[in-house]
């Protein structure tokens, strides 16, 4: 085979390779104004790079920017809430109010807990009280068999 065949043999590999590779590729790219459009096949995220400085930087397309931008917006608002709290109530320290209640919820089940310990104390005294009057009725003793 001669030089020159080699040499188009040769090309046509490249060629090939460099086409398949080209149709595997990630990112695709378009030429604009003031630089190019990168596409990424596999995510759809769209970059516009341009040169900056000897090189070449990519930012994010305007729609999807602006989407970064109002989370960035809304957790900055978010950040400052939390900083006008105080301390405790960052912490989840209950507030005056909310104390008052949960004693005054206290002292309530208290006092009914109270009043149902007396009435049952009181009726067991009175069951006491009748079995040292009367030990045995007679329908226990028919059933002990006494």
């Amino acid at each position: 085979m001669s030089r020159t065949g080699l040499a188009v043999a040769l090309s046509m590999c490249l060629f090939v390779s460099g086409t398949a590779l080209a149709e595997d590729a990630r990112y695709s790219m378009t030429e604009t104004a003031d630089g190019f459009l990168r596409l990424d096949t596999q995510s759809g995220e769209v970059s516009h790079c341009r040169e900056k400085a000897g090189g070449f930087s990519c930012e994010l397309a305007a729609d999807e920017r602006a989407a970064y931008e109002a989370e960035i917006a809304g957790l900055a608002d978010r950040l400052e809430r939390l900083e006008a709290k105080t301390p405790a109530e960052r912490a989840g320290v209950p507030t005056d109010e909310e104390l008052d209640q949960a004693f005054g919820f206290f002292e309530t089940m208290t006092k009914r807990f109270a009043r149902a310990a007396r009435v049952f104390g009181d009726e067991m005294q009175k069951m006491d009280e009748e079995l040292q009057q009367n030990p045995l009725r007679d329908d226990e003793k028919s059933e002990n068999g006494t």
